[in-house]
């Protein structure tokens, strides 16, 4: 529940207090967890293991605080400040899985990186919709959340959320007003920096980004296409530009039928790099769905990956895999939720051949064959 602080508006006398309200708000799960990394590589497999208190086990745990501002007219304008927070440590900053930073990878160093690192923003909205300025999350990352049972957790099928960026500093956001269930969200950020001088000083840095999203939502009804782009340009010494490009397509969907629901989601990425001839696609299907028993759901989804490359500087580089998760939550009460849940993810069977200088995740996969992380989580979530 959430908790709206009217501004001091019992004290106040004034009106223009009390058109403004803040709303304090935030989400915690800890929970036991096991976690198991195991590789193959030149037939011989691997494997790492921890066990531990950690965070972000059934959902991402964080705080914020946002509010609203009646300018009359039918115009508001708004704020919102949100930021991840660690359970197991107390530290706060980016839960990103793709930066090392997610359960047993969270350390005070990389995690007290960002303030309100997930979202950031002043908005004003009206019969036009909603314009906002800041850092937020993305809208094909929020439509894989959307479409994912899991909600982008730390035990999840949905993997390839964040190919074409998760939450994005610098962005121009509008969003549409709700025409009969349909919903449009366009996010673009553009930076452009140079140092002139001599070729030994010259330097140039140009990120570039887009994300769209149409979602139609409607009772029991959620479709939603979307769209996604990042660029990154990088000229040193004189040097011309490498162009860094991931782009990402996804189809999600959900049908609640009552007894149950249905989510399903399948996104399409390319990379590639300019001065690197071919590219590397992964494809992702996964499809999902929680059944009520009264206190208890259950929960339950697979997903099958694949992943090809050409790029120069990768030899063979194709491979697949299947993906799975299932888990139940038990509601205390309308705040407090255990859960439990186990699974394997990030799966993929065949040889990966990725030199660390050309992988675009900076991971080396030399001859590596199949690939797996298999987590076992037990714990309590609660919200404010």
């Amino acid at each position: 529940m959430k908790k709206t602080l009217i501004a001091l508006a019992a004290l106040a006398a004034t009106g223009a207090f009390a058109q403004s309200s803040v709303t304090l708000y935030g989400r915690l799960d800890v929970g036991y967890a096991s976690q198991v990394d195991s590789q193959t590589q030149a037939g011989v497999t691997s494997e790492g293991r921890k066990t531990g208190i950690t965070s972000h086990n059934s959902v991402s745990s964080y705080w914020g605080i946002m509010g609203t501002e009646d300018l009359g007219g039918g115009l508001k304008a708004g704020f919102k400040l949100e930021q991840d927070l660690f359970v197991a440590t107390g530290v706060t900053g980016n839960s990103s899985a793709a930066s090392g930073i997610a359960a047993f990878g969270a350390t005070t160093a990389q995690a007290s990186t960002g303030a309100f690192n997930r979202t950031s923003l002043v908005s004003l909205s009206g019969g036009f919709g909603t314009i906002a300025l800041g850092r937020d999350y993305v809208p094909t990352l929020s439509l894989a959340t959307a479409t994912d049972v899991f909600g982008q957790s730390y035990l999840t099928t949905v993997g390839l959320a964040a190919s074409a960026g998760s939450t994005l500093d610098r962005q121009f956001i509008y969003t549409t007003p709700n025409f009969g269930g349909f919903t449009g969200k366009l996010s673009y950020g553009n930076t452009d920096a140079s140092i002139t001088g001599p070729a030994a000083t010259a330097q140039d840095g140009v990120n570039r980004n887009y994300s769209a999203s149409g979602v139609y939502s409607n009772g029991p009804v959620y479709v939603g296409l979307g769209l996604g782009n990042t660029e990154a340009i990088a000229g040193n010494r004189g040097a011309v530009g490498v162009n860094t490009k991931n782009e990402m397509q996804i189809l999600g969907a959900s049908y609640d039928f009552g007894s149950f629901k249905l989510v399903g989601n399948y996104i399409n990425t390319k990379a590639t790099v300019s001065n690197l001839a071919g590219e590397t696609r992964q494809t992702e299907t996964n499809l999902g769905v929680t059944v009520p028993f009264g206190a208890i759901t259950a929960i339950a989804q697979i997903g099958r990956n694949t992943y090809t490359t050409d790029m120069a500087g990768n030899t063979a580089g194709d491979a697949s895999g299947s993906d799975w998760a299932i888990g139940g939550d038990y509601a205390l009460s309308k705040r407090t939720t255990a859960f439990l849940k186990t699974g394997v993810t990030n799966k993929l069977d065949g040889t990966l051949n990725i030199t660390a200088a050309n992988s675009l995740t900076g991971a080396a996969f030399n001859g590596v064959g199949d690939t797996k992380r298999t987590v076992t989580s037990i714990g309590i979530r609660h919200t404010f």
